[in-house]
């Protein structure tokens, strides 16, 4: 009687996790609003939500095999059991809690500052689907705050299918206590651009840039800025896409300014990239980054780009003195671009490495390098997707930039 109690309890917890899956990633995949690839993106949070039962899969399994309960179940050797109890375990540990095992990560980079500057640097904080949930940007915040930084400086790549209600989603980090500065990558004007032009069902409720307006953060693609700055507000945001009849006028008088009336340390300068697609703005793209380009290799102070691009090193002056600092992320896209560089011997690793970067994954292409034209720092990341888990911790980079 007991044993076939036991087995009603399984089978009914085995249909209740099942259910729980199906429906809520479904529900999800609802609220995550994708225009096109529901299947896909409802898979891929069936995936995630999976492994939230894994613990109960687990236990299901070795009682399932001890008592016998199903004909299969006694034909599994220990050994294999065993085996399939650790895959559970660890795949419950990458997507459940190594996302949340925010680490720090401290570098030091000369570039004849006149006064010492702290930045912590975001990367690929995937905002969406799996990255982004309450409890992550809390504890990101509250660590963000804790550092005795002087700005926040984000290399892009902030949305993965996020919900509707971006702004909403993004509150929380109204609650830093440090200026942040962004650029957008070519991911992020994409939502941007379905957002706005697409008729009748749009991806998101509020545009990125329309949310960077409420939670004082600074958008400096295409523009230059003195470092440190105190955060402005929305004063500061601009428009994602520039045109050719704003960009001449309204960003030159922001950027005058801004380096007119503050200390300048460092200049601090967005390099934005624009989606090909984007044939409209592509001229006017290219006119302000001969702009930008012009005012780098003019200015006296020392220079920190920030950009969503490696590749972005090929568009930059030539034969700076001090060399430029290009800080971004760490894209699958990115680590490409870096090895091939590595084997063409355009870049060459420095000598100082942390003990991140010799035991993460993708490890290599994480850190700082020296190039002709600059310095470059690929910041770790923190956000995830693709499949829903991680192999290595979520990273802020901590730059003491001298």
């Amino acid at each position: 009687m007991t044993d076939h109690a036991l087995y009603i309890l399984s089978i009914s917890t085995t249909a209740v996790l099942l259910a729980y899956i199906i429906l809520w990633s479904g529900l999800q995949t609802f609220n995550a609003n994708p225009t096109k690839r529901f299947m896909r993106i409802w898979l891929k949070l069936a995936l995630y939500y999976a492994a939230y039962t894994m613990p109960v899969w687990a236990l299901l399994l070795v009682i399932g095999w001890s008592q016998e309960m199903l004909p299969i179940l006694p034909q599994l050797s220990l050994t294999l059991v065993l085996v399939a109890v650790f895959a559970m375990g660890f795949y419950f540990y990458t997507v459940v809690i190594q996302p949340n095992r925010l680490r720090l990560d401290h570098h030091a980079i000369d570039l004849d500052l006149s006064t010492p500057l702290t930045v912590a640097v975001l990367a690929d904080l995937r905002i969406g689907l799996y990255s982004g949930k309450p409890r992550h940007i809390r504890k990101l915040v509250a660590t963000i705050n804790a550092l005795p930084a002087d700005a926040v400086l984000i290399t892009g790549d902030w949305l993965y299918y996020p919900s509707a209600d971006l702004v909403g989603q993004l509150m929380l980090f109204k609650g830093v206590n440090k200026p942040i500065y962004t650029v957008m990558s070519t991911s992020d004007l994409r939502y941007q651009s379905i957002n706005t032009t697409k008729q009748g069902q749009p991806l998101l409720e509020d545009t990125l840039s329309s949310a960077f307006d409420v939670l004082d953060i600074s958008y400096i693609g295409q523009q230059c800025t003195s470092l440190p700055l105190k955060c402005t507000g929305a004063t500061n945001a601009l428009p994602v896409m520039p045109s050719a009849s704003y960009s001449k006028n309204n960003k030159e008088g922001f950027r005058q300014q801004n380096l007119e009336n503050s200390p300048t340390v460092a200049v601090l300068c967005g390099w934005q990239d624009v989606p090909k697609q984007f044939a409209d703005i592509e001229e006017a793209n290219a006119s302000d980054k001969a702009a930008l380009g012009a005012e780098i290799a003019n200015t006296t102070k020392p220079v920190i780009i920030l950009a969503s691009r490696f590749d972005s090193i090929s568009d930059l002056p030539k034969s700076l003195q001090p060399r430029p600092l290009l800080i971004t992320g760490a894209a699958k896209a990115i680590q490409k671009n870096i090895w091939l560089a590595q084997k063409q011997k355009n870049i060459e690793r420095s000598s100082e490495q942390s003990t991140l970067l010799n035991n993460s994954r993708m490890g290599k292409q994480r850190g700082l390098y020296q190039h002709g034209s600059a310095q470059i720092f690929v910041s770790s990341g923190i956000g995830t997707r693709g499949l829903p888990f991680r192999l290595y911790r979520p990273t802020i980079d901590v730059l003491t930039i001298r």
